[in-house]
């Protein structure tokens, strides 16, 4: 019971901070307003957070490639690692959904507004994209390889080509543009480069 409800304080503590830090910016938040925003004193914060930074770290490890390399550890991708079609349509589908989110919007929005500010954390951002998420994804491509369902001489940079694709995608149908396309839009979007992926490794 305490557990369930020392998870849930850190959860409040963390929606309410991301809000906080994406409309009035990371610098402009006090400990103070984040504890009066979840409703608690500030020195109860520190049981949860050493400070601001550890709430950020946090944030970056909930949200963004940390969110996508967690999903790609459970079980529900363990059963699709004999189908590469299936995996990628799934997790095609699964950054859709997290693209959507309001909290990962709020979250890149945070990321982008502090962009010359927060370098340590943006460095952990980075690395968690290009070595945590893109590591994993790669062990699912090589594993495709070696059962000769897909041709990757380079299961990491396999892994990289495809999720650049739909890297492209977020930022054509979300990111750039003033109004962002529909649901839709964005999905048909993902399945052609789905669909066009799995054309260029399918086995020679």
């Amino acid at each position: 019971m305490k557990a369930a409800l020392e998870s849930s304080s850190r959860e409040r503590i963390l929606e309410a901070s991301l809000d906080l830090f994406a409309r009035q910016g990371y610098a402009a938040t006090s400990m103070r307003q984040i504890a009066a925003a979840v409703g608690m004193r500030a020195p109860s914060l520190y049981n949860h957070f050493e400070g601001k930074a550890a709430i950020l770290t946090a944030l970056i490890d909930a949200h963004g490639p940390a969110n996508s390399a967690s999903r790609l550890s459970s079980p529900r991708y363990g059963a699709l690692a004999d189908d590469p079609g299936a995996f990628c349509r799934q997790y095609a589908a699964d950054c859709l959904d997290q693209w959507l989110d309001p909290g990962e919007r709020r979250f890149m929005e945070l990321l982008s507004s502090e962009r010359d500010r927060l370098d340590a954390h943006r460095a952990h951002f980075v690395d968690t994209l290009f070595e945590f998420e893109v590591g994993v994804a790669a062990d699912y491509f090589r594993g495709f390889a070696l059962r000769g369902r897909i041709h990757a001489p380079d299961p990491k940079e396999c892994a990289r080509l495809f999720m650049a694709g739909l890297t492209f995608v977020r930022m054509q149908h979300l990111l750039m543009p003033a109004e962002p396309s529909s649901r839709e839009a964005i999905a048909e979007a993902l399945e052609r480069v789905v669909r066009n992926f799995l054309l260029l490794v399918a086995p020679r």
